[in-house]
């Protein structure tokens, strides 16, 4: 067996047990990822179409961030992902960025979306289709937005 100093095995044990705090301190993806959720609303299959509006969807990782280059105030309505996973918003003013976090987004099941980063547990889900679920008197009405980036990792 070869001989290793007492120095080098301290250095070793420390570095180690940094690694271990570093890991367990910063809230390591790995052993806390949210995989379920409440149950969200079922897609609005039957729901009325109207117009794809000029906002621009940037997806970098987890993160989603448009800007309301239109002139039309949104009111509260609800954000759609590939016809499955929603997330309620507030009202989007005309020229307001809202950058919203991709796992907060939940399907019919419960299920969250898969946003993927160094520690996930699964492979992420590329963002197909954004729309916007707007009230306009009295009736729903499903908007789309156009995604410009989709950076998965």
């Amino acid at each position: 067996m070869p001989y290793i100093s007492r120095s080098v095995r301290i250095a070793t044990i420390t570095a180690l047990g940094s690694l271990i705090a570093f890991t367990a301190m910063s809230g390591c993806q790995l052993f806390n990822e949210k995989l379920t959720a409440d149950p969200g609303p079922a897609y609005p299959e039957t729901i009325t179409r109207g117009l794809v509006f000029d906002v621009q969807v940037f997806r970098d990782v987890d993160k989603l961030t448009f800007t309301n280059s239109t002139p039309t105030d949104f009111g509260p309505s609800v954000i759609w992902l590939n016809k499955r996973f929603s997330s309620p918003i507030g009202s989007i003013a005309p020229g307001e960025t809202i950058t919203m976090d991709l796992h907060f987004f939940v399907d019919e099941w419960g299920e969250t979306f898969r946003t993927g980063g160094f520690f996930a547990q699964r492979d992420p889900a590329p963002v197909v289709l954004v729309e916007i679920e707007t009230i306009e008197v009295q009736d729903s009405v499903m908007h789309g937005f156009v995604i410009v980036e989709n950076i998965y990792n």
